[in-house]
Parts: C-alpha cells; sequence; structure tokens
C-alpha cells in the first residue's frame, strides 16, 4: 500500500511541474523541483524517509500551484 502511496505522489509531482512549465511558469516549476530534490536529498537515509518527502512536496507544489511565487526584479526603475 506504501509503494502505491509513494508512486502516486511522485507521478502527481512531476505531472503538476510538467503542467507548470507548459503554462510558463518557470519560477514556481524550479522552486518546486528545487524543493522536491532537496527534500529528497535530505530525507534520503530511509524509505520512511522518502516517503515523508515526497508527500511533503507533493503538498507544497499543491500549495504553489494555488498561490505562485513572485521574484522580485532586480533591475525595475523606481517609479514616483
Amino acid at each position: 500500500m506504501s509503494l502505491l502511496l509513494i508512486g502516486i505522489a511522485v507521478a502527481f509531482n512531476f505531472l503538476t511541474i510538467k503542467v507548470k512549465l507548459e503554462r510558463g511558469r518557470y519560477a514556481d516549476a524550479i522552486l518546486d523541483g528545487s524543493l522536491l530534490a532537496i527534500l529528497s536529498f535530505l530525507f534520503g537515509g530511509s524509505y520512511d524517509g522518502l516517503v515523508v518527502s515526497t508527500i511533503a512536496s507533493a503538498i507544497i507544489s499543491v500549495y504553489l500551484y494555488k498561490y505562485p511565487p513572485t521574484l522580485p526584479t532586480l533591475f525595475a526603475e523606481e517609479v514616483q
């Protein structure tokens, strides 16, 4: 049962990132993919850790899809 859960969560993560890239939400997709990689690296010592990190990443993906991040513009002129 846990293998099915982890498989669904991983597929959901990758499909969410694919949809974000197709819609031109590059900052969102890069942040989402980076968080997936970082969480997998941090919790990668055990199978349970990978399950936790993948499910956490799936929840973060849903949040970022609903509330996309905004990047500050580095070279924007100040409007007075």
